[in-house]
């Protein structure tokens, strides 16, 4: 267990995401290492960051996401075996495109693409 460095793309929105990759980490394989199953990963495509308030709604869930609930568009299921990496997973988003993060760059680039 340890810091995971990685990086994320968007679509043109700002907001959807198109993938997702981690290009190190300390995961126990199995486990938390899972991060690096494109099963996994796949899940995150077409997901959204923000939610309507513009504020990140993203989430790494604990089980499996009910496509039914309205949240759905904004979370991935969990890591079996894994929660404190889902934890920080979803702890890691909240922080990048929160407003510690990236998030009045991308909004500004939002602006931009609005004129």
């Amino acid at each position: 267990m340890g810091t995971l460095y990685g990086y994320i793309s968007l679509s043109s929105d700002l907001n959807t995401i198109e993938g997702l990759e981690f290009y190190e980490h300390k995961e126990t394989p199995g486990l938390g290492g899972e991060v690096d199953n494109q099963k996994w990963k796949n899940m995150w495509v077409g997901k959204k960051i923000y939610g309507l308030k513009n504020d990140v709604q993203f989430q790494v869930i604990k089980g499996s996401v009910d496509n039914e609930s309205q949240l759905a568009i904004y979370q991935v299921d969990g890591l079996s075996g894994a929660t404190i990496t889902s934890r920080g997973v979803t702890n890691m988003i909240a922080y990048w495109f929160g407003e510690n993060g990236y998030k009045e760059v991308l909004g500004n680039l939002k602006n931009v693409n609005k004129t």
